[in-house]
Formats: structure tokens, sequence, C-alpha cells
């Protein structure tokens, strides 16, 4: 997506499902393949803690969350504009919010 355009993306995996026994496989991090994606393994939840959790996120901008995630953040983006504190979007789960993504992606990549 805007390929060429100077976008950073971080994607987190953490265990969320009884399923999540470990760190993902090279083929479930292969789903995401553009080279401006960096990916972590968060066993320990300590992004979500540092956010507060789903109940203390301040979202600031539009927002979209559509299920209750109860004590972990999962499922979700957030867009940063460059030099932002906060972002301008945040939505979960993810395929629901797809083209909420792009539309914010195309907004913020023109200014």
């Amino acid at each position: 997506m805007f390929p060429g355009r100077p976008i950073r993306a971080f994607v987190v995996w953490e265990p969320v499902l009884p399923t999540d026994w470990g760190s993902p496989t090279t083929g479930v991090m292969s789903r995401v393949h553009d080279p401006r994606v960096t990916q972590y393994w968060d066993r320990s939840h300590l992004l979500s803690e540092s956010l507060g959790g789903p109940e203390r996120f301040d979202h600031g901008g539009v927002s979209k969350i559509e299920f209750d995630m109860r004590s972990v953040i999962w499922d979700f983006v957030s867009i940063y504009p460059a030099g932002a504190d906060h972002p301008s979007f945040t939505g979960a789960p993810i395929v629901s919010v797809v083209e909420d993504v792009r539309q914010e992606l195309a907004r913020v990549a023109k200014n």
C-alpha cells in the first residue's frame, strides 16, 4: 500500500488465544511482506501494558473499535501521522477497518 511513501509500520504479535503457545512462525510473519514493516513478538503483553490496556487507551482521533478487547490490546491498528503524539485513527478488528486504514493513510500521505 502506498509504494514509495515514507511509511513505517510495526506489527506486534502477542499471545491472546489459548492456541498462541509461541512466537509467530516465519509463515505467519510472511503475511506482512512490506520492507517498511518491522515485526516484534511481545510474549508478555508489554506494549498493551505500556498503553494502559484497552480500557485506558487514549485513541485521540477517529476510533472504530468493534469488539471488547478486555485486558489486552489486540487485532488493532493505530495510525500516527509523522511527528504526532496521538493517533489520528484507531480501529479493531483489523479485518473490519482495512478500508478505513487505506483512507486515513491516503489522507495522512497528502499532508
